[in-house]
C-alpha cells in the first residue's frame, strides 16, 4: 500500500508486520477470520479493499501489538492499543 512505509518506523517490528500482511494477502482462510486495516483508520488509512487484509485472530492481535512498536509518538502508540 502506498505511503505505508513512510508512516512506519524502519525496525524489526515493521518487518514482521509486513511479513504477516504480505503472507495474508496471498491466501484464503477457512473458519473464523478478522479483517484488518493495513494502515489503521486512526492513522488516516482508507476503508478500501487495498487497505484491508483477512487475518486469523492471533495474527490480528499480533499486528496491533506490532503497530504499537512501529509508530512514533505516544498518541499514535496509544491509538494502536
Amino acid at each position: 500500500l502506498k505511503g505505508a512505509s513512510a508512516m512506519y518506523l524502519n525496525n524489526k517490528y515493521t518487518n514482521t508486520y509486513n511479513s504477516i500482511v504480505n503472507r495474508a494477502s496471498q491466501r484464503i482462510l477457512d473458519g473464523y477470520t478478522e479483517t484488518h486495516h493495513i494502515i489503521p483508520k486512526s492513522l488516516g488509512g482508507p476503508d478500501t479493499p487495498d487497505n484491508l487484509v483477512v487475518l486469523t485472530p492471533r495474527e490480528h492481535f499480533l499486528c496491533h501489538w506490532l503497530l504499537t512498536k512501529m509508530v512514533k509518538g505516544k498518541r499514535k502508540q496509544w491509538s494502536m492499543i
